[in-house]
């Protein structure tokens, strides 16, 4: 699913509007991006392309036993340009990546949207990332400096990653979003409040990457 069809324009807004009500309580300076995917992975249209490809052998050499070499290269053909195309589709896609692999694009994707949305240049180091990538159907939440500092021995970000994928799986990814970010608040707010001479660092609190 894309971005922009799981949070429409009310919903950016009230995104928004959240990361300002948080950031006028703490330092820390919120983004939040949410993307369709965060990497190629180019083996699983592969991984389908074998399974279709010995599907294919198997029923070309029990319907058309006598079939030519050059009929079963065509059925092999066949298999892999249909696997390639089904995985257009996410869904289908998706199932086709092993699990460690979804794990570890989300992090390095979460990794690569910290430095170019500018969180690490911060002066104070309070820069904080909630990320979302739908098709892996992961959250990150990245902290700086300052930020991992702030938090307790006790804390940890699993229930800002929890209040979003329950918003998204239960059809409500708007308050999901929007829960988080007012959590994030309130976690940061007693060890990193705001101060009189806070500036807003970040000026855009939402990104969707299609």
């Amino acid at each position: 699913m894309r971005p922009s069809r799981l949070i429409d324009e009310a919903g950016r807004q009230r995104i928004e509007a959240a990361v300002l009500e948080a950031e006028a309580e703490t330092s820390g300076e919120i983004v939040v991006v949410v993307e369709r995917v965060s990497g190629e992975h180019a083996a699983a249209p592969w991984r389908l392309s074998v399974l279709l490809a010995a599907a294919v052998l198997l029923a070309v050499g029990f319907a058309m036993p006598h079939a030519t070499a050059l009929e079963l290269f065509v059925g092999q053909v066949l298999a892999v340009s249909i696997a390639h195309g089904l995985c257009r589709i996410d869904a289908i896609r998706r199932a086709f990546i092993l699990e460690a692999e979804l794990e570890r694009s989300a992090g390095f994707a979460a990794l690569r949207a910290f430095t170019e949305q500018g969180i690490r240049r911060t002066k104070d180091r309070t820069g904080i990332l909630i990320y979302v990538t739908l098709l892996e159907h992961r959250v990150v939440v990245l902290g700086d400096e300052a930020i991992d500092r702030a938090l307790g021995p006790d804390e940890s970000w699993e229930e800002v990653v929890s209040l979003v994928l329950d918003g998204i799986r239960s059809g409500q990814a708007t308050d999901g979003i929007v829960k988080a970010v007012k959590r994030c608040g309130e976690m940061l707010s007693h060890p990193l409040p705001a101060s009189d001479d806070d500036s807003n660092e970040i000026t855009h609190g939402l990104y969707l990457s299609e």
